[in-house]
């Protein structure tokens, strides 16, 4: 099973979401941590006012687990439901402490995205988080990671500046770097989506979807066109109003 870290304390469960989806059109077997302290990926679960404050459900064709804040309450309750661990393909971790992902378990992982946007206190939560995850001391060398800034927009600021508020010398970071501008178009598409209780990709922007290929290809090994085809057959799909 391939482990994909997604770090950081920026909004990003519609994305995972949506990449969730597209990884499934293409066959693949998943399933969606949220362990962040936000816990947002709930707003887009439907009865959710019936559900535990933990637990594992069937969402869009890929499995969704919420309320897990480590691994070990995960490992227990499939444990409990299921007798085992299921197989999944890929598990997409998405969280924002040290809790379910310690720093020793990184060079472990398939692949490490560090997830922000431009707003100063997701930044500075960023910065504890690199801090306390204390990468220099159990990696021998800079582990290799990619960035994702999320609804990024113009300022005043350089891009120097925003570099120089995350800096970590355990970390290698790889090019190109992911950018997703803000887009009135996708977050309409976003609230549909948390309100009808579904994932419909029809509506999101080419750089939206762009940045899903890109993330595709990056946490599944597979080539741009199964990418292409995987996300095209999901943005066929047509539900709600």
């Amino acid at each position: 099973m391939k482990q994909i870290a997604f770090l950081g304390a920026a909004e990003k469960s519609h994305l995972l979401l949506v990449l969730g989806k597209v990884l499934v059109k293409a066959g693949l077997k998943v399933l969606l941590v949220d362990s962040t302290i936000a816990q947002t990926v709930r707003g887009y679960i439907p009865s959710l006012n019936t559900k535990p404050a933990a637990f594992v459900t069937e969402f869009e064709g890929l499995d969704v687990a919420a309320g897990f804040i480590n691994r070990a309450q995960l490992e227990q309750y499939f444990q409990h439901v299921e007798g085992i661990f299921p197989e999944y393909d890929l598990m997409l971790i998405d969280t924002d402490h040290t809790n379910f992902i310690k720093g020793y378990e990184l060079p472990d992982m398939t692949a490490r995205i560090w997830c922000q946007s431009l707003d100063k206190l997701v930044l500075q939560k960023n910065a504890e988080l690199m801090q306390r995850l204390c990468l220099a001391e159990f990696a021998e060398q800079p582990l290799p990671f990619s960035k994702l800034t999320l609804s990024v927009v113009p300022t005043t600021m350089s891009e120097a500046y925003f570099e120089s508020l995350q800096t970590s010398p355990g970390i290698r970071w790889q090019e190109p770097a992911l950018r997703l501008p803000l887009d009135e178009g996708n977050v309409s598409a976003m609230l549909d989506n948390q309100h009808h209780e579904r994932i419909v990709a029809k509506r999101l922007s080419g750089s939206y979807q762009r940045t899903v290929q890109e993330l595709f290809q990056l946490v599944s090994g597979l080539d741009r066109r199964t990418a292409q085809s995987a996300l095209k057959r999901t943005r066929r799909e047509r539900r709600g109003t």
